[in-house]
């Protein structure tokens, strides 16, 4: 008895420390547009990393934010590794406008493998010298599962209007989905029209509204697509776009649905339709296009290229996103193109990223200016 009363208890101590094991400690840094402030913020990070071990960083912050010169997540990871940390380590999430970005797009940023780098459970240092840090680190703590702490060292004085909940982040909703959703707005995953109306498709909604946005409705997007139940922010599904129809790759399966009425005329594997290499996986895609026998497809920081033969798609070459687009808009860093929609009988294709849209002309590759995407806010959803 004695023995199997040892036993039982190394064995709970066991399966103690392998769940331990699976928790990691993240550093959350937050960028900035201007060099002088991402330097001392980088120094901050490097100061902190080298008196805790870190299982992952991410640096957070997009391109030509207020109209800088920088791309931040890259800059603060060449200036982390140059500091000696494992450039390994880093991972780069530069789709971020603002703060309230940088905890939006930080929680979902995924690795190679598809899996979710800040995920329940983790602790996370939330890094800046900015007291912004503090309301990141409230609201992942309080809605994401997290052991969360703040790290701040600076001299940055407060103004009149300053408020220790920068921007509302913690307080300002307390429905989660509702704050991801004003604080993207409108980032859609997929487009079209119908009628006299457009439809935006974004995490769980169709926003529906009229040609002056003068009028629109909200409906669940298991409404038109019932198999996409279980779909979120954290497993969305992929759109790809045609002319009559989209491709939608969710949940292991492609499914062919009509544009016409919304019914899947067709379904099989991913791995069937689209065969990758052992490297690549159809998680690092975020959307695409098909144009005759090409496949197009755009994910975090490339592009991948494929040719039709029969129903398969079988993969070409990968490239990045300024070197197959002539005029890939600078602040729209190394991809996270959110959604593509074909304009029929007209060659061109428009790209949907954070906020933002612009027209791609498909036989020249050449992007138009990116422009804002305003739409009317959808208020508090019921």
């Amino acid at each position: 008895m004695k023995q199997l009363s040892c036993l039982i208890i190394l064995t709970i101590l066991l399966l103690g420390n392998s769940w331990a094991a699976e928790h990691k400690n993240i550093l959350l840094l937050l960028g900035s547009a201007d060099p002088k402030v991402l330097a001392q913020r980088v120094d901050v990070a490097a100061q902190l990393y080298r008196i805790r071990p870190m299982d992952a960083i991410v640096v957070s912050g997009g391109c030509g934010a207020h109209g800088s010169k920088i791309c931040e997540a890259s800059s603060m990871a060449l200036q982390l590794a140059s500091k000696g940390v494992p450039a390994a380590s880093i991972f780069k999430e530069e789709n971020s406008k603002t703060t309230v970005q940088n905890y939006i797009f930080s929680r979902r940023l995924k690795n190679n493998a598809g899996e979710r780098i800040i995920q329940p459970g983790d602790t996370v240092y939330v890094v800046s010298n900015h007291w912004h840090a503090i309301a990141v680190a409230a609201r992942l703590e309080k809605y994401d599962g997290v052991t969360a702490k703040f790290f701040i060292e600076g001299a940055i004085q407060p103004k009149k209007e300053d408020r220790l909940d920068y921007a509302g982040i913690f307080n300002a909703y307390d429905d989660n989905h509702l704050f991801t959703l004003k604080g993207t707005w409108l980032t859609p995953e997929a487009v079209w029209t119908k009628k006299d109306s457009t439809c935006y498709l974004t995490q769980d909604i169709v926003y529906t509204t009229d040609a002056a946005n003068s009028s629109y409705s909200v409906s669940p997007v298991e409404k038109l697509f019932p198999f996409l139940k279980g779909s979120s922010e954290f497993n969305p599904p992929v759109y790809i776009d045609d002319p009559a129809a989209w491709y939608v790759l969710f949940d292991g399966y492609c499914r062919k649905v009509s544009k016409k009425d919304y019914k899947v005329l067709e379904e099989q594997p991913i791995q069937e339709w689209l065969k990758l290499p052992d490297t690549l996986n159809w998680s690092q895609i975020n959307t695409g296009y098909i144009q005759g026998k090409s496949l197009v497809l755009i994910g975090r920081n490339k592009v991948l290229l494929a040719e039709r033969k029969g129903k398969t798609f079988q993969y070409v070459r990968e490239t990045l996103p300024q070197h197959f687009f002539v005029n890939w808009p600078y602040s729209w860093g190394a991809g996270n193109v959110s959604a593509a929609r074909l304009l029929p009988g007209e060659n061109k294709v428009i790209f949907y990223r954070n906020m933002e849209s612009a027209v791609c002309t498909i036989d020249q590759k050449t992007i138009e200016k990116a422009i804002p995407l305003k739409l009317k806010w959808i208020g508090e959803i019921k």
